[in-house]
C-alpha cells in the first residue's frame, strides 16, 4: 500500500473534497476493495480505487497528478486494475463519470467502455454517464 497522507493528498488535487480522509481510509481498509497505484519521479503520480461485489466490479476512482497527464499512467492503471478485479472473481466493471468530461470518457471508450445510460442531474452541475466493460 501506498502512503496514506501522499494518496489522500493527491485524491484532493484531483477531486477536492470528493471524499473525506475518514471515507477514503474506509474504502482502502474494506476487503472488497481494489486499490492501484502508479509512481513516476519517486512519488505517487496516479492511483485508481473500486471494489469488487460477488462478480460486479465499480470503479470509484482514478486520479492523475497533474504533472503526469498525458503520459499513458490512466490507460495503464486501469489495465492493472481490470486484472486485478478479474482475479477477484469480477465478470463486468461498472463506473459513472460526468457528461462533460471529454477525456475521461475517451479514455474510458478506448479502454473498452460502453455507455449504456445517463442519470440526469446526478452532479450538482452535470449528468452522470454510467459505463460498462465486459472483463
Amino acid at each position: 500500500m501506498t502512503d496514506f497522507e501522499e494518496l489522500y493528498a493527491l485524491e484532493r488535487l484531483c477531486f477536492g473534497n470528493s471524499w473525506t480522509s475518514q471515507t477514503l481510509r474506509n474504502e482502502l481498509e474494506n476487503p472488497l476493495s481494489v486499490a492501484v497505484y502508479e509512481y513516476a519521479e519517486g512519488k505517487l503520480a496516479a492511483f485508481v480505487i473500486g471494489r469488487v461485489v460477488v462478480d460486479e466490479a465499480e470503479l470509484f476512482q482514478i486520479g492523475t497528478h497533474p504533472d503526469f497527464r498525458g503520459r499513458g499512467l490512466a490507460k495503464s492503471l486501469l489495465k492493472r486494475f481490470h486484472e486485478k478485479t478479474r482475479d477477484k472473481g469480477a465478470a463486468v466493471c461498472f463506473l459513472e463519470v460526468r457528461s462533460r468530461n471529454a477525456a475521461a470518457l475517451s479514455l474510458y471508450e478506448k479502454s473498452g467502455y460502453e455507455r449504456i445510460s445517463v442519470r440526469k442531474d446526478y452532479y450538482p452541475d452535470d449528468d452522470a454517464v454510467i459505463m460498462r466493460k465486459t472483463l
